[in-house]
């Protein structure tokens, strides 16, 4: 029992079936397991053994996913890397992992003729697409291959690592999360069962599937279920606008400053989005103007939650809540356990903030070769995920901010997302996010960085009186930066460390 028998299955029953389209290129569910089985007998050849890492520093495509199963194939490992690293960060990540192989796109060639000549030794380089290059064409060296299954599938079990996908590293080296078939397919089922994804979906994939989030919520489920994808680079707002009008979209997993820039298109006021089941948001919170302008003009309605790197996805917050109790992540989902306890690992009482652990067949095994770090994060049986959260009367869970953002103001504890919530409701704001400034009499104060609507006229005096009575009066603001733009990491979340230095 493995992940790749995911693909073997779709197309032993439904070889016609369609699997993916990319930019005129369509596979049925037959064509693209043969896809990957000349993958997996290639990555034998290359000398890949089970356990082995291929590392891939590529957009989108076909080919990411071809080499994804074929990995679950044959054991092999892959690792995702995030092609908006800079060199010197991605040559961190390929010594920290040790690839056999890496794969790379080819508008990332300048990059892997950097990585080449920082990393000399066994490390074999194959380029997807572009006409010419140093490195052979990964297709047509691909293509030489049987189509049969590879017979090594058989060995290869739910309990052996699949992927390793390294954190964002914002507060420090990124750390290798290494995720197994078990993971995956119960990360899968979840969001399958959380959001009643079936064969009738057709996702549209935007968000980088280096990441969890993209993998994680746009595609492996969809896949398990039956349904189809449809890969786009989120290059051009409009040309994904007519996507969704016209191809038949109806699932779509993004970034909230994806869903924004949508709103800005010229297409918007007449964009058909009548096939749509349902938009989901992740990697930051969802501002609720957005939802509301979403539900108001097109009808869709957003599905959130909570995940992590290290879990898949952990809650759902069902359509139907989606307004009601708006700024949370909702419940979690079938197969978590989850509790939020307080510094001596005791439970809270609804209302109290703590920090949120879980366990369950979704939590990855550890972290790549740092056997310290994954007995800290797995005190006792649960894996402790650094997130401050609360649950209200009902069971639904509000994230307050990571435990180690916690600013203390006179022996106060402020949690960030607590004075985020507040700001973002206050009208002409589209974005804010707060953090700790040093205070010699307080220890710490809060200082809030606030993205404006276009044409708002906000002024730090009008903002911070509208925040009066709505938050405690130690957890105002004595700080206010208005911005442009926000520091951001490659998945759209914002980087408070690059705020703090601003601050600085």
């Amino acid at each position: 029992m493995n992940v790749g028998e995911w693909v073997f299955k779709r197309a032993a029953t439904y070889p016609d079936g369609p699997f993916l389209e990319e930019d005129g290129r369509s596979f049925t569910n037959r064509a693209f397991n043969e896809r990957v089985n000349r993958m997996a007998h290639a990555l034998a050849a290359w000398g890949v053994d089970r356990g082995e890492r291929v590392a891939v520093l590529m957009a989108n495509s076909s080919e990411f996913l071809e080499i994804f199963f074929a990995c679950a194939k044959t054991g092999a490992i892959m690792a995702p890397l995030n092609f908006r690293l800079a060199v010197p960060e991605l040559v961190f990540i390929l010594r920290d992992c040790t690839p056999r192989l890496l794969v790379y796109s080819a508008d990332f060639s300048a990059k892997a003729g950097e990585l080449r000549a920082a990393l000399p030794g066994a490390l074999r380089f194959l380029r997807q697409g572009g006409a010419e290059g140093e490195d052979p064409p990964l297709a047509d060296a691909a293509a030489a291959f049987s189509v049969a299954e590879p017979a090594v599938a058989a060995e290869v079990t739910l309990d052996d690592p699949l992927f390793i996908m390294y954190t964002s590293g914002t507060t420090g080296d990124p750390k290798g999360a290494v995720l197994t078939h078990m993971n995956v397919l119960f990360g899968s089922i979840n969001t399958v069962v959380g959001c009643g994804i079936d064969r009738s979906f057709r996702s549209l994939v935007v968000a980088p599937l280096f990441h969890i989030g993209a993998l994680g919520a746009s595609a492996l489920p969809i896949l398990y279920a039956g349904g189809s994808l449809v890969l786009k680079e989120f290059t051009n707002a409009s040309e994904v606008i007519e996507l969704i009008s016209r191809g038949g979209i109806n699932y779509l997993f993004a970034v909230p400053v994806m869903f924004q820039l949508l709103l800005k298109t010229e297409q918007w006021p007449t964009a058909d989005f009548s096939s749509v089941r349902f938009f989901i948001a992740g990697g930051a919170p969802m501002p609720l103007e957005v939802i509301r302008k979403y539900q108001q003009d097109k009808g869709v309605f957003f599905s959130q939650g909570y995940g992590m790197t290290e879990t898949f996805r952990l809650t759902s917050l069902d359509l139907a809540d989606s307004i009601r109790k708006a700024g949370s992540v909702g419940k979690e989902v079938l197969h978590v356990l989850m509790r939020i306890v307080d510094d001596s690992g005791q439970d809270v009482t609804p209302g109290e903030s703590g920090e949120i652990i879980v366990k369950g067949p979704n939590v990855f095994s550890g972290y790549w070769r740092r056997p310290a770090e994954t007995a800290a994060a797995m005190a006792g049986g649960w894996f402790h995920t650094g997130d401050m959260g609360r649950r209200d009367e009902e069971g639904f869970l509000y994230i307050v901010g990571r435990k180690v953002e916690l600013i203390i103001s006179s022996g106060e504890n402020i949690y960030p997302a607590e004075v985020e919530r507040a700001v973002q409701a206050l009208p002409g704001v589209r974005e804010a996010a707060a953090v700790g400034m040093p205070d010699r009499k307080k220890g710490e104060v809060v200082a809030v960085f606030v993205l404006p609507t276009e044409g708002a006229g906000l002024t730090e005096e009008a903002l911070l009186e509208g925040l009066r009575g709505k938050i405690a009066p130690f957890k105002l603001p004595r700080k206010v930066v208005f911005v442009a733009e926000f520091p951001r990491n490659a998945t759209g979340k914002i980087l408070k460390n690059g705020l703090r230095e601003m601050l600085r």
